[in-house]
């Protein structure tokens, strides 16, 4: 597999679908500040979309760390946990025209992809959290998802 391309277990957690049963699922989605820290913020599936391989679209609220960082410098990470594994994905980031009020749109290439695992034990779990409001959550998730996937019919 190649260094920069999702593999397809990552492609399929981060399509879009069955936000349902990864309504519990965080990533960390890792940025560095104008000072040069470190910045991490926790994701859902319903923020980031594998678009193919090597390309995802992330949509982040508006005006908060992650995405000034992002702005500013165009590089994040994302980490996940799943199926005893961690994943760490390096992107390329551009900014895209807005497709949701209150939130900013990005395009990423992934620059490098790591599996991380060690011989002598497994990961159980990952960042979860529980929903207060699963409906109203999910249907915003879905609704989110719609507008970025919208996105690349104009692309191509």
């Amino acid at each position: 597999m190649n260094k920069t391309e999702l593999p397809k277990a990552v492609r399929s957690f981060l399509n879009g679908k069955g936000l349902e049963r990864k309504q519990h699922d965080a990533m960390l989605l890792s940025t560095v500040t104008s000072e040069g820290f470190p910045h991490v913020a926790m994701i859902s599936a319903g923020e980031l979309v594998a678009i193919s391989s090597s390309r995802v679209k992330l949509l982040i609220w508006k005006d908060t760390t992650s995405s000034k960082n992002m702005i500013q410098n165009h590089k994040a990470t994302v980490t996940l946990v799943m199926e005893g594994k961690a994943y760490y994905i390096k992107l390329l980031l551009k900014k895209e025209a807005s497709v949701l009020s209150g939130y900013e749109l990005f395009t990423g290439e992934v620059a490098a992809f790591k599996e991380d695992y060690a011989k002598y034990a497994v990961l159980t779990s990952g960042i979860q959290f529980q929903l207060h409001h699963p409906k109203e959550v999910l249907s915003r998730w879905e609704k989110s998802i719609e507008a970025v996937l919208s996105t690349e019919k104009t692309d191509s």
